[in-house]
């Protein structure tokens, strides 16, 4: 069977991808938006483990909507969310199994059980979150011994998530101040670098 994993390029979407192999062929997918180059780190990280990865473009609509729920609401985390899910029903058509690197913590991105269950019942798809019972530390310490990575300030773009296009397109239309007030200060993003074999 082959799932498909939402891949930024971080320990968490890599640590994801690894505990599937024994269960599934495993493709990664980052998603990217139309003139911003955000998909390097994870095409990089997906060389390092070795497994398949592609790179959707999102509309450019769904960018603008974003931005707006952004500006709108004054944080991150509504727009980060629509983004998550919209990535979601879109592979929901290709694939059956979907899978990210969400974890136990996380309000960002996340899926609310009725989501899940919506998505799972039209599209007919299974979502699968292999980190849901892990919390950060046991994450970390797993992270440690299957790859190398490194921690970078999230203002460098060291990975290929949601919010790196994010702060790309609003920084772009609106400024560096608009992209100091909506986005928190000292957030930090992890890069794999090498995967180590056990």
């Amino acid at each position: 069977m082959k799932v498909v994993v939402l891949f930024s390029g971080g320990k968490d979407s890599a640590l994801a991808s690894i505990l599937l192999e024994p269960f599934f062929d495993v493709e990664l997918v980052t998603f990217a938006f139309d003139g911003f180059k955000t998909d390097k780190a994870a095409r990089q990280a997906a060389l390092v483990l070795d497994h398949p990865h592609r790179t959707i473009v999102f509309e450019d609509e769904l960018l603008e909507e974003a931005i707006g729920m952004l500006l709108s609401a004054g944080y991150p985390r509504d727009g980060i969310n629509r983004l998550h899910g919209q990535a979601l029903e879109i592979l929901s058509q290709d694939w059956e199994y979907l899978a990210d690197g969400t974890k136990r913590e996380d309000r960002v991105p996340m899926m609310t059980p009725e989501r899940v269950k919506s998505l799972e019942d039209r599209m007919g798809v299974h979502y699968i979150r292999p980190l849901a019972g892990y919390g950060s530390r046991a994450i970390n310490a797993l992270a440690a011994r299957h790859m190398d990575f490194e921690t970078r300030p999230s203002e460098l773009f060291p990975a290929s998530d949601f919010e790196v296009g994010l702060r790309m397109a609003l920084e772009e239309r609106c400024g560096p101040q608009a992209h100091a007030r909506i986005f928190p200060k000292n957030h930090m993003h992890t890069r794999v670098t090498r995967r180590k074999r056990i």
